[in-house]
């Protein structure tokens, strides 16, 4: 009976480990079976190949689409397509996903050289990791990569798996896929790519960041002309082609003249507006998308930035043309090129005395004078018992006095005599209190509650406009690849105020740049409306100002809330520094 027992035992053993075994296959294999081209993270990023300008016609940005996996029109370019095959999988059309002779070949070279000098993976087991793995080096993996190599090539034909390859493989300097490549590199779309730059590209794969031209130019153009020699020994290129590749010099994104502008989280949110503007419309392959940007003030406003320190404080600047809504300048951060928060739109932070301009404009509409007086002296509502941000009190004074000297007790007494609901109602004309929505509490006269730079700009922007608003926008028209007119950008604006209200505001703020707090933005001979603000702790620091037909607004604060050593006259400085480079108004 015993020695039954122990023969069921030994049994029962190798039984679990191959149904242990099966199960992990099966799963592997429906794992694979059941992947869905379409959700791929990547296949997703850019439905179209895109060229975005600026207003007067520069190119800020080009990018081409991912190649559609399931379109058999949408074909490789001959060069790109084979730049690849013969630098990395010469076997690629010939073999079923595993290549026997190149892995017996990268191992003998391996043990002669004795190290790893070659990997003999193709392109189809390069797509397994990329889609479905990671680069572990074991032998776990390896298995599951040959398994899921050969189900990809069952599953799929070979322009799939190449194109499934070129959108996912990742090539350096935050690229994934030859687009990206394409783009960060040379700002050229996939078309525009000349032979050198596909084998330039081609050359990164095995190791993207040894090979980068960035990091090391001279390494880099040796690997494109190995790429070369090999196109050129396998057929695909002639020995003319071949040469005239090696001798073109490279030029490099930066390099150009015209380089591209550094700002993905600005190029992301006119693509953002672009999706809106062309949403339940044709599904067009390529846009050319002309923003509203002036490229020199961008640039101008970039430079500017990186006078603010320390290093972990940040910046946002942002410039609405008045009475068309258009943003001609979005400075998102300092360090655009790694920055991933755009804090002109998704930063919602305390607006301090910024806001005051609502309760003023409340008192002006419900007929209260610029001459009318208020008692400007320590006063409590309440529990609520606020101070004035110096400290200091002028006693009883006008409505203009308290504005310049920027009282934070006049507009809560305002605000008292006119309503929390009738302060909260003008806002939201304004097109404040959506982000975050404003309660009835009197700090809320004095900028407690919170907007984002986009909306207390485009504020003042109507103010400088005669007291209308316009909806603003970053896109001037799109059009499709053969320039045919797709979306046009009209201007429409909403009266808000009454032009004799919007003349005694234009007043208060022109007061407060030439003699009360916004004094850092006065530029002598010209007319400005301004006015600064600053939060709890000077963790968030203003300025708004107007200029001509042109408003702009400044933030400076730290992301995680952090009190700050400047002060709102900081930010009114880098306005007055930023308006006088674009006009180029001489100043001390």
């Amino acid at each position: 009976m015993q020695k039954i027992k122990t023969k069921s035992f030994v049994l029962i053993i190798p039984i679990l480990i191959f149904s242990g075994i099966s199960f992990y296959f099966y799963n592997l294999i429906f794992t694979t079976l059941k992947f869905d081209i379409s959700k791929n993270k990547w296949s997703r990023a850019n439905k179209y190949s895109y060229v975005i300008s600026s207003f007067d016609n520069k190119i800020l940005s080009k990018l081409s689409r991912k190649f559609e996996i399931d379109s058999s029109q949408d074909k490789i370019p001959f060069f790109l397509k084979n730049s690849f095959i013969s630098s990395e999988d010469k076997r690629f059309y010939k073999h079923n996903g595993i290549d026997l002779k190149s892995i017996s070949r990268a191992l003998f070279q391996n043990i002669r050289s004795g190290y790893v000098k070659e990997g003999g993976s193709t392109i189809t087991q390069q797509v397994a990791r990329l889609l479905f793995l990671n680069n572990d080096l074991n032998f776990q993996r390896k298995i599951k990569e040959i398994f899921i190599s050969l189900i990809l090539e069952f599953r799929y034909d070979k322009s799939q798996i190449l194109k499934l390859y070129l959108n996912n493989i990742y090539l350096g300097s935050g690229a994934y896929g030859v687009n990206e490549a394409a783009q960060v590199y040379f700002g050229k779309l996939i078309e525009e790519l000349t032979l050198s730059e596909i084998a330039l590209i081609a050359g990164l794969a095995p190791a993207p960041s040894i090979y980068s031209p960035y990091q090391n130019i001279e390494i880099a153009i040796k690997n494109r002309n190995k790429v070369l020699e090999s196109m050129h020994i396998d057929g695909y290129i002639s020995l003319a082609n071949k040469n005239k590749a090696i001798k073109e010099k490279i030029n490099l994104n930066y390099q150009t003249a015209d380089h591209l502008i550094d700002d993905k989280l600005l190029i992301n949110f006119i693509l953002e507006e672009t999706e809106k503007r062309i949403e339940n419309k044709t599904n067009y392959k390529f846009l050319r998308i002309k923003s509203s940007i002036n490229k020199s003030w961008q640039d101008k406003a970039q430079k500017i930035s990186r006078y603010i320190g320390p290093k972990e404080l940040e910046f946002a600047l942002l410039s609405i043309e008045s009475n068309t809504g258009l943003i001609r300048t979005m400075v998102t951060s300092k360090n655009p090129s790694i920055n991933e928060f755009n804090r002109v739109i998704s930063s919602i932070r305390p607006l301090g005395s910024t806001f005051k301009i609502i309760p003023y404009a409340a008192a002006l509409i419900d007929g209260i004078k610029l001459s009318d007086r208020f008692e400007d002296l320590p006063t409590c509502w309440g529990n609520y018992c606020p101070k004035n941000f110096s400290e200091e009190y002028g006693g009883s004074v006008s409505l203009i006095e308290s504005f310049k000297s920027s009282s934070n007790i006049v507009p809560i007494s305002i605000t008292k005599k006119i309503g929390l609901k009738n302060i909260i109602n003008l806002a939201n004309s304004f097109g404040l209190g959506y982000e975050q929505e404003f309660k009835e509490f009197p700090s809320l006269a004095i900028g407690s509650y919170g907007d984002n730079l986009l909306n207390i700009t485009n504020a003042y922007s109507a103010i400088n406009n005669n007291g209308k608003i316009q909806s603003p926008s970053i896109l001037e028209k799109i059009e499709s690849f053969n320039k045919q007119s797709i979306w046009v950008n009209k201007s429409i604006s909403k009266k808000i105020l009454d032009l004799k209200v919007n003349k005694k505001i234009n007043k208060l703020l022109e007061k407060s740049v030439k003699e009360g707090t916004s004094k850092a933005a006065s530029i002598k001979g010209k007319k400005i409306h301004g006015k600064t603000g600053t939060s709890d702790g000077n963790k968030d620091l203003w300025f708004i100002g107007s200029l001509d037909n042109l408003t702009t607004g400044i933030w400076i604060g730290y992301d995680d809330n952090k009190e700050s050593e400047l002060s709102s006259g900081n930010a009114a400085y880098l306005w007055k520094k930023f308006i006088t480079e674009i006009y180029k108004i001489p100043i001390k």
